[in-house]
Order: structure tokens, then sequence, then C-alpha cells
């Protein structure tokens, strides 16, 4: 793996945990102002609803590009 490739690994595991924080922070603080999915659900508008679908697919295409970066590098390990 190359220099710029660890670099980039590390910031991406950095970056997880507060993103984990900030989740569950979030989270917290929707349910103490009785915020409901269903409810944010229903009053999403159309673009807000064709730009969820958008960020979703993304997010796949980066998990499986990371994924696939697992195997090769579990496999070149061995």
């Amino acid at each position: 793996m190359s220099d710029s490739s660890k670099q980039q690994s590390s910031k991406q595991q950095e970056n997880m945990v507060p993103d984990k924080i900030v989740d569950l922070m979030v989270g917290n603080i929707l349910r103490k102002n009785g915020v409901k999915t269903e409810d944010v659900k229903k009053n999403l508008s159309d673009e807000q609803k064709q730009m969820l679908k958008e960020l979703v697919e993304d997010l796949k295409e980066q998990v499986d590009q990371f994924s696939k970066g697992k195997k090769k590098s579990t496999k070149s390990s061995e």
C-alpha cells in the first residue's frame, strides 16, 4: 500500500469515530425534542428525497470500494 493510500485510510478511520459521536448526539437531540422519523419522512419534498437517494447510492459505492480494497490488501498480505 502506498504512503498516500495509508494516510487516506488512516484519515478515514479517524473520521469514523467522530462521525459516530455526531450521529449519536444528533439522534439523542432529536429524541429529546420528540422528532419522529415517520413525521420527517412525510414532510420531505421530492427534491430532498432525490438527494437522499443519491446520498445512499454514493455511500454504497464508497462501501463497495472500501470492501474491495480490504479484500485486495488481505489477499496480498497472505
